[in-house]
């Protein structure tokens, strides 16, 4: 049986990869046109399928060029229940009907965030507006094609980088390996995970040999109770506790690592497929795994939708762990490279 699968996997990888090609084809023969917006355009996207923290790099770029430039950020909004072509997304819209990644950047960064199927569409309202000089493509590197930029950032995680090698759905990657040779910068996140990091940079060489390599790591900064963001807890808080984690993301491994650094006494776990919608049906689970623990730890991405449960069925207090990038090597060739643009 699992061999039968394994084969079926393959065989939808060549039609996965065969259906690449032909989109590639029919630009590279002008049948499909690229479109330019008329302001700067910074992508930020990934190779693989979720997990790699493009989002808080996202995150990083959009409020460094907030500072003196008016900025909107594009996304797509993924798994949004409202299918309308753009929406424009506000700190208190719902993440189910916004998506979650989306309505968590409008939180985190302040600036205007986009969700729209056609990038180049989303662009023109940012530009109408909101006035916006720079627009950050949110998981932009799959639409290169589509849309001109000005600089490609590509995340790659350090520590799962290509996983099996294989594109989708026999392994992780959306794209060929060698498609490394389109990105201007190349941002490694988790770095404090890698797991070969010599081999990681002699494979990142062989198919792009100028890109700038950043290295990076996730910084926990506090724990915040997502009912009631004002109360704050210190990371020492965890220590000797009984934590229960809870999560819905692409990496939940490294969620696990980050708790295991705050040196609980204990660590149960719940975790959901990524970008999974909570439901009232799901607190009788997680009142049942997180009954004998301390603290329930979730991720921020995880709260904007948790948060929308109804509290009082909720047996415990949830908190969400804040983190930051943290660039640990490149941090001033990376900004030099986004100020000149």
């Amino acid at each position: 049986m699992k061999q039968k699968e394994a084969e079926m996997k393959t065989v939808l990888a060549v039609i996965y990869l065969l259906g690449i090609k032909i989109k590639e084809t029919l630009y590279d023969f002008g049948v499909f046109k690229i479109k330019t917006l008329q302001c700067k355009v910074i992508s930020v996207g990934n190779l693989t399928a979720g997990g790699t923290g493009k989002t808080p790099v996202t995150e990083y770029v959009a409020k460094h060029l907030a500072k003196t430039k008016k900025i909107a950020i594009l996304t797509r909004g993924y798994k949004r229940e409202n299918k309308a072509a753009l929406l424009d997304v506000k700190p208190e819209n719902s993440p189910k009907e916004y998506g979650d990644e989306a309505v968590m950047l409008s939180r985190k960064t302040g600036v205007p965030v986009i969700a729209a199927i056609d990038r180049y569409k989303g662009g023109l309202y940012a530009m109408e507006k909101y006035g916006a000089q720079f627009c950050v493509l949110d998981d932009g590197f799959q639409r290169r094609f589509s849309l001109y930029r000005n600089m490609e950032l590509l995340v790659v995680d350090a520590s799962n980088p290509f996983g099996n090698g294989k594109l989708l759905p026999a392994g992780i990657l959306r794209e060929k390996i060698k498609n490394l040779v389109a990105a201007d910068v190349i941002i490694l996140t988790k770095t404090d995970e890698a797991v070969n990091m010599e081999e990681l940079l002699k494979t990142i060489r062989t198919h792009n040999d100028f890109a700038e390599i950043v290295e990076s790591i996730y910084e926990p900064k506090e724990l915040y109770n997502i009912f009631e963001k004002q109360e704050k807890l210190p990371l020492s808080s965890v220590t000797g506790k009984k934590v229960f984690a809870l999560s819905a993301i692409g990496n939940p491994k490294y969620l696990r690592k980050v708790i295991s650094r705050l040196n609980p006494l204990s660590t149960g776990w719940l975790s959901y497929p990524d970008h999974y919608s909570y439901s009232a049906s799901d607190i009788e689970e997680i009142n049942k795994k997180s009954a004998t623990a301390d603290i329930i730890i979730t991720t921020e991405k995880d709260a904007v939708k948790l948060e929308l449960l109804d509290k009082t069925r909720i047996i415990k207090k949830i908190y969400a762990l804040s983190v930051e990038l943290k660039i640990v090597k490149g941090e001033k060739e990376l900004l030099d490279k986004i100020n000149i643009i």
